[in-house]
């Protein structure tokens, strides 16, 4: 069985960064009623994933996303708990996406790092070559990787809630959640997405849900068997990997065009294809753009795109009126950008994007100059504002219920 304390742990890892949603603050009101429920269920087999909420994001390309409901979440998080410690010790030291101290900043380091080192800090010649995954998350085959994780964890999960575990885990990879969601986007969103990018129009074993923890942690174990094949079989030493952009580099060109068949057939193993159009092989100091960062011998920008994109956002919520949504909206979106640009060669732009912000949004923020940051004013936080409605409501209904 799953304990209780299991539950809470998963509860208090997945509120971290979620305590702003209604669906995260209306379960934290009776959150302990509601954990009791949740474990019971799993312990006696009755518990099934709810409604998901699925959307299309545009930029920088569109996607499909579904967002798991809270509770749904809190098992993500209990999942990746028992099963991160064990993976991180199979996974090589450059698959970035999804692990702590890595991501986007960890794979850009690497990848500079690289450079350096195969070209002799920029004195000998030495070859970058990027590939691409065509259409990665909706090609992964769900019976394939349950098969492969729950033998890994029969394999190496030694805790008492073994069973549980691997029970839960097989649920929540088998629910096929575009048949029980609710539709943010319009229909019209769906008509920009290819078919084969969308769990509405692929066959039911393909594909995991993009948004969801544990499908960011699993697409990293679907690919260790080929990152351990092109790092150690394939003798790349200069190999890493973000989701489903790679890169190798090397002193011969040669070798890596040679590679490529090779590269292929291991990915067709998995049901995996190189994408046809993004291939890139360049001297090194041509430059490589990737993960939204241009890296250069000596200096890494901020892409284009990304600086663009940046600017545009700011506009279009510039327009927008000043609600608590909005400012919530605001200040993500504007932080998000400028934490990626904080390691960048972008001083200037991380200024002129917060000068960009309108006066009209500086009763409701204010700016922490040091680390480049907006933060909201307590009053004007969502968080506070559902959490003391939903409190007020929660003693209102106990008032009404003790005067009958």
């Amino acid at each position: 069985m799953i304990s209780i304390d299991t539950i809470f742990e998963g509860y208090f890892d997945c509120r971290k960064n979620k305590r702003s949603s209604s669906s995260a603050l209306e379960f934290e009101v009776n959150y302990e009623h509601n954990l009791l429920e949740l474990c019971e269920q799993i312990n006696n087999r009755t518990y099934t994933p709810s409604s998901s909420i699925a959307f299309v994001v545009m930029k920088p390309r569109p996607r499909e996303i579904f967002a798991a409901n809270f509770r749904d979440r809190i098992l993500h998080h209990v999942e990746d708990l028992a099963m991160r410690p064990l993976l991180e010790k199979e996974f090589i030291a450059t698959t970035c996406n999804n692990r702590i101290g890595k991501g986007t900043e960890g794979c850009v380091q690497y990848l500079d790092a690289a450079i350096k080192e195969c070209s002799q800090n920029y004195t000998k010649d030495c070859w970058i070559c990027k590939m691409d995954l065509k259409g990665f998350f909706m090609s992964i085959s769900k019976s394939l990787l349950i098969k492969d994780i729950i033998a890994f964890l029969k394999e190496k999960y030694h805790e008492a809630n073994k069973a549980s575990i691997i029970w839960l885990l097989e649920k929540l990879l088998s629910d096929n959640p575009e048949t029980h969601c609710t539709i943010k986007s319009p229909l019209s969103y769906w008509d920009k997405l290819d078919k084969n990018k969308s769990l509405f129009h692929i066959l039911k074993d393909l594909g995991l849900p993009i948004g969801n923890l544990i499908s960011q942690l699993l697409a990293n174990f679907y690919l260790n068997a080929f990152d351990h094949y092109v790092n150690i079989t394939l003798s790349f030493k200069h190999f890493g990997r973000y989701v489903d952009d790679f890169y190798i580099v090397h002193e011969s060109k040669k070798k890596i065009l040679e590679a490529i068949p090779l590269i292929r057939k291991k990915l067709s193993e998995v049901g995996c294809t190189l994408h046809p159009d993004k291939f890139y092989l360049q001297h090194y100091s041509k430059g490589v753009e990737m993960v939204g960062a241009t890296i250069k011998p000596g200096r890494i920008y901020v892409n284009n795109r990304i600086v663009n994109n940046a600017f545009q956002k700011v506009k279009h919520l510039n327009k927008m009126k000043c609600t608590v949504a909005n400012v919530e909206k605001l200040s993500s979106v504007v932080n998000s950008y400028l934490g990626f640009m904080k390691n960048r060669s972008a001083y200037n732009i991380r200024k002129k994007l917060i000068d960009s912000i309108d006066r009209k949004w500086h009763s409701y923020i204010y700016f922490d100059n040091n680390n480049f940051k907006i933060i909201i004013k307590k009053e004007f936080r969502q968080q506070e504002i559902i959490k003391n409605k939903l409190i007020k409501e929660r003693r209102k209904s106990y008032a009404i219920a003790r005067a009958y």
